[in-house]
C-alpha cells in the first residue's frame, strides 16, 4: 500500500519536522502563520471549526524533498524515473475518506476552514485539491486547480489556461452538459506532483503516481458523481462543472508567481456531496512557494524527459527560483554539433517554459557566476539567441496582458532560448580557465 497523506504527516512529525500549535488559532491567521514559520504547521484547534489544518509542507525545495522522502538533489530525476514505471490504480469498496458523508441540503462548505491566502484575494481558496474527471474513453484525468469559495455549495474553478480538464469541459460545454468532477483534499505529494504533470495522451496521471509510489494508488467511487476520488484523502468534494462557460467572476488571487492575478471569468463548480474522514485535516497549499516548488519537480522532470527524447545527453537541469520555479530553465549538456540549438528547441516546446539557457557539461548550473560567465563569453546575440513568437502563455504572467483578452480566450507569449555552449568553430582552449602557477605545490599553513 502506498504512503498516504496521513502517514506522511506522521513520519514528518516523528522526525521533528512539524510545528504543532495546540493553542486555538483564528482561521483568518492561517496564511500569516504558515509564512512566518520555519517548518510546516499543524493547526490543532481552529476557532469555530471542528477540523484541524496543515500548511507549509512544500515551502522550500528541502521541505518538498522531506515530504516525499527523496534526496533533495533527485527531485526531477526521481520523478522522471517514475514516469516510465506506471502502475494502474485499484478501486476499493471501503475508503477512509467516506467515513462521514454530507449530501444535498447538508452540504456546507463553510464547515471547512478554507483560508484567505493573500490580502487582496477575491475570497477564501481551496488550493490543494486533486481534481478528477472522466475522459471520453472512460479513463480518468487528474489535475490541480484552485477554487474560490462562492456560496455554501458553489466554488469558482480556475480554467483560464490550457489543460486536460479545460478540454474536457469544452467538450461538455458543446453538448450543453455538466461535467462531473471530484476534488480530493489531503493528497500525498506524489499524487499532487503526478496530477500537475502533463502526462502524454492516453496516460493517466494516477498510473504515474503508482509508479512513483511503487504500488497502485487506491481510488474509490464517488457517492453521487460518476468519477473516482482518492480513497485515502482527507476530504472529497463531489459535484459538477456547470455548462455556463467562462461567465462568473473569479479572483483576484495571489498567484504562485508572487503577484496578484487579475479578476477573471471562470466556470462554477457545484458541490453536491462532501465526504471526509472523521478526523479529517484540511491541507493548505500556500502561495507562492508551496505551489512553486511542487511545480519545480515536475518542470525539471519534463525537461529531462524531453531532452532525452530529443537525443540530447543531459548532465543536469534546474529551474530558477526567480521564475517561480517554472518559467526559466537552465540545462547543462554534453554537446554535439548543433546540440545547443536542438536542446533549446526541445525545452521551449514545453508549455510552461518561457526562457531557457543551455550550457556545457562542465558548468555548474547551480552557481549563478558560472552561468553568467557562459552567457557572457559564449553568446553572440545574433547567432545564439532564439526568439519564438505566438507561443502558448499563462495568465499569471502580466507581460501577456491577460486583461485585454476576451472571456475564456487563451493568452500567447514570446519565448527565448540562449545557447551558452562554446560555439562551433572556436577551439576549446580559448575557454580554458586560469589555473594559478604552482598552486598544487604549496601549502599556506606551512608559512604560518
Amino acid at each position: 500500500m502506498p504512503e498516504t497523506f496521513r502517514a506522511m504527516l506522521t513520519r514528518l512529525d516523528e522526525d521533528g519536522e512539524i510545528l504543532r500549535l495546540g493553542k486555538e488559532v483564528d482561521a483568518r491567521h492561517l496564511s500569516a502563520l504558515i509564512v512566518k514559520a520555519d517548518k510546516p504547521i499543524l493547526f490543532e484547534r481552529l476557532r469555530g471549526f471542528d477540523l484541524p489544518a496543515v500548511g507549509g509542507l512544500f515551502w522550500s525545495r528541502k521541505r518538498l524533498a522531506r515530504a516525499l522522502g527523496w534526496p533533495e538533489s533527485e527531485l526531477g530525476t526521481r520523478f522522471m524515473a517514475g514516469i516510465g514505471k506506471t502502475i494502474e490504480p485499484v478501486l476499493v469498496e471501503d475508503a477512509p475518506v467516506q467515513e462521514v458523508v454530507r449530501t444535498g441540503r447538508d452540504v456546507d462548505l463553510t464547515e471547512l476552514p478554507i483560508p484567505f491566502l493573500a490580502e487582496r484575494d477575491g475570497g477564501p481558496y481551496i488550493s490543494a485539491g486533486v481534481v478528477m474527471a472522466r475522459t471520453p474513453t472512460g479513463g480518468v484525468n487528474a489535475g490541480v486547480y484552485r477554487m474560490m469559495y462562492r456560496t455554501r455549495n458553489e466554488m469558482g474553478i480556475d480554467l483560464v489556461t490550457v489543460s486536460d480538464l479545460r478540454r474536457l469541459y469544452e467538450r461538455a460545454l458543446e453538448k450543453k452538459e455538466a461535467l462531473p468532477i471530484s476534488v480530493s483534499i489531503g493528497a500525498h505529494p506524489i499524487e499532487l506532483l503526478s496530477a500537475a504533470f502533463k502526462a502524454p495522451t492516453g496516460v493517466s496521471e494516477m498510473t504515474v503516481a503508482g509508479g512513483l509510489h511503487g504500488a497502485p494508488v487506491r481510488l474509490v467511487r464517488c457517492r453521487t458523481a460518476d468519477v473516482p476520488a482518492l480513497a485515502d484523502a482527507e476530504i472529497v468534494l463531489e459535484g459538477e462543472l456547470l455548462p455556463i462557460g467562462w461567465s462568473e467572476d473569479e479572483g483576484p488571487f495571489g498567484e504562485f508567481a508572487g503577484m496578484y492575478g487579475d479578476l477573471k471569468w471562470n466556470p462554477v463548480f457545484t458541490v453536491k456531496t462532501i465526504t471526509r474522514r472523521r478526523d479529517a485535516i484540511l491541507h493548505v497549499i500556500q502561495m507562492p512557494w508551496d505551489n512553486a516548488w511542487l511545480g519545480a519537480a515536475v518542470t525539471e522532470a519534463q525537461v529531462w524527459d524531453i531532452l532525452r527524447r530529443a537525443g540530447v545527453e543531459v548532465v543536469n537541469v534546474a529551474v530558477t527560483e526567480g521564475s517561480a520555479c517554472r518559467w526559466s530553465v537552465i540545462a547543462s549538456i554534453r554537446k554535439r554539433a548543433g546540440g545547443g540549438k536542438n536542446a533549446l528547441m526541445a525545452i521551449l516546446s514545453l508549455p510552461d517554459t518561457k526562457h531557457a539557457i543551455v550550457v556545457d557539461h562542465d558548468i555548474d548550473i547551480h552557481d549563478p557566476v558560472q552561468v553568467e560567465w557562459a552567457r557572457t563569453f559564449c553568446v553572440q546575440a545574433d547567432r545564439d539567441v532564439i526568439i519564438i513568437e505566438g507561443a502558448q502563455g499563462k495568465h499569471v504572467d502580466p507581460s501577456v496582458r491577460p486583461w485585454e483578452l476576451p472571456k475564456g480566450q487563451l493568452p500567447m507569449t514570446a519565448k527565448m532560448g540562449i545557447d551558452a555552449t562554446i560555439p562551433e568553430g572556436i577551439p576549446r582552449h580559448f575557454y580554458e580557465r586560469i589555473k594559478h602557477a604552482f598552486v598544487d605545490e604549496v601549502k599556506l599553513d606551512a608559512y604560518r
